[in-house]
């Protein structure tokens, strides 16, 4: 008697939680692509699934929740002011730097963290563009969902040809 009667609730509970997140799947935002007028430039990017995309002019940003992605496009600026004006020097220090390419385009992919216990990690991405640098960054503490959807931003970054003419 007693066994039937802690297996009922277990079960609702269980069913409870099978049901709230087959819900949360059908209402997450399926990954979609975007195509973005960034400065001169047209980007396209895919959303991750989940993540909306904001166009606020000068700067996209993808959020999820309180976790945040910024794609701006920087102007004609070289690499290390670019670095030094998105992250504090004074906190922050460069835990890794690669250099890779996306589409024929020098890039600089940076992961950064607190100088005192190496937490807080933040990622950021420069492109260059002809003379433009294209910046993607967090802008919170990464953890392991934003990391995965920078990576995807990143992955998906494709610049559509042509420039925009204001």
């Amino acid at each position: 008697m007693i066994a039937r009667r802690t297996t009922r609730p277990t079960v609702a509970v269980m069913f409870a939680l099978a049901l709230s997140s087959a819900c949360a799947s059908e209402n997450a935002t399926p990954a979609a692509t975007k195509e973005f007028e960034l400065g001169a430039h047209r980007v396209q990017v895919t959303v991750p699934t989940g993540w909306d995309a904001l166009d606020q002019g000068d700067q996209k940003r993808f959020r999820r929740g309180e976790a945040e992605i910024v794609l701006q496009d920087l102007g004609k600026v070289e690499w290390e002011p670019a670095l030094a004006a998105l992250h504090d020097d004074r906190r922050r220090e460069v835990k890794s730097r690669r250099a890779i390419t996306i589409e024929n385009h020098e890039a600089l992919d940076i992961e950064t963290w607190n100088r005192l216990d190496h937490t807080w990690p933040q990622r950021l991405l420069f492109v260059r563009v002809d003379d433009d640098l294209l910046a993607l960054q967090t802008t919170r503490l990464t953890d392991a969902d934003t990391a995965k959807a920078f990576d995807a931003i990143r992955d998906s970054l494709h610049f559509v040809s042509g420039r925009v003419y204001r």
